[in-house]
């Protein structure tokens, strides 16, 4: 069977936010287990160390008994989370708890759906199979070259490439329920690479695709870090456009390694930090006065006064809702 060729964004059942905003119980969170990473990608700001340590970013790995608080803690809001998505800045699989901690998510009864993030370069047999038992709904493999010289050229590693390719196709053909997303950029790739990409993994994985990298990271300077051309282009190929409102404040958190929560996931250098998981539950957190006050600002159309948003570039190349328009009706929710 080949591979739909469909980017990991969802559409489908896609609620619209100018409605039913403010929302009690966020519909997404993301979740690092490991701000650490095993790769050195040249457009990712977790591959420059020198940058990480001026910024005072600590690599960490999540603790697993406050891992299990915090997801005990999600039973305080009146619905379930819709998606939890375990990556942000680091590699999940770089934390030894990765498959109790997507069991736990997945058995607590306050999660609809799991998904991980993995550059899968540790993946092995026993691994996959422990995360396709865990019940992971989806499994999102970032490639990000078609051969080894790619790979130690664009993230500073060397890899068995062969082998790569052999434990991606154990985990899709012992995969079960786990759907199996696999995408790379395509920004370093040649006509032939894409093509190469397509015909290595597209029997191998049930969605496939080849992303646009984009100036995302607030403070990171991709075209310079990264060298490699950058076209004005949304990363999953939607109709992006320019936006005053981050959608993504009103229904989405992402809670950090060392238990901190940012407002967003692009936040690598944790200045949106709203509470601290360790002495908050989280409900408390996402109903605090910091995140309404960045979410206020936003409405009021004020972004390029906010420090960091007005840095983004999330809101053009990533996201897909607008609501700009309907900004001072929200409000007026917000007071009621």
């Amino acid at each position: 069977m080949v591979a739909e060729y469909e980017s990991k964004l969802q559409q489908d059942g896609r609620q619209n936010l100018v409605e039913i905003l403010p929302v009690k119980t966020p519909f997404l969170l993301y979740i690092d287990p490991s701000s650490a990473c095993n790769f050195r990608c040249k457009f990712c700001p977790t591959g420059h160390q020198d940058l990480l340590r001026s910024a005072g970013v600590k690599s960490s790995i999540l603790d697993f008994d406050l891992y299990k608080r915090i997801i005990d803690s999600l039973g305080e809001f009146s619905q379930k989370i819709k998606v939890i998505r375990f990556n942000k800045i680091g590699e999940p699989l770089l934390n030894p708890h990765i498959s109790e901690m997507l069991a736990y998510a997945k058995a607590s009864g306050h999660v609809e759906a799991i998904h991980l993030t993995t550059n899968a370069a540790k993946l092995t047999n026993k691994l996959s199979t422990r995360l396709v038992d865990a019940g992971t709904d989806v499994i999102n493999i970032s490639v990000e070259g078609v051969n080894e010289a790619q790979y130690k050229k664009v993230c500073g590693v060397n890899i068995d490439f062969q082998q790569f390719v052999k434990n991606i196709q154990w985990l899709y053909a012992h995969k079960e329920n786990t759907k199996i997303n696999i995408k790379i950029p395509g920004n370093y790739l040649t006509e032939k690479d894409k093509e190469t990409f397509l015909n290595i993994f597209s029997e191998h994985c049930d969605t496939i695709f080849i992303e646009n990298l984009s100036s995302i990271w607030p403070g990171f300077d991709i075209v310079e870090r990264g060298g490699f051309p950058i076209q004005d282009e949304h990363q999953y190929g939607e109709n992006g456009g320019e936006k005053q409102i981050c959608t993504y404040l009103f229904y989405a958190m992402a809670i950090n390694a060392d238990g901190t929560v940012s407002a967003c996931c692009p936040d690598w250098e944790q200045k949106l930090i709203l509470g601290d998981t360790k002495i908050q539950p989280i409900k408390e957190i996402w109903n605090s006065e910091a995140l309404r006050v960045l979410q206020l600002a936003h409405l009021r159309l004020e972004r390029q006064k906010v420090a960091v948003c007005n840095q983004c570039g999330h809101i053009r190349y990533c996201q897909v809702d607008c609501i700009d328009s309907a900004s001072q009706d929200i409000i007026q929710r917000f007071k009621a």
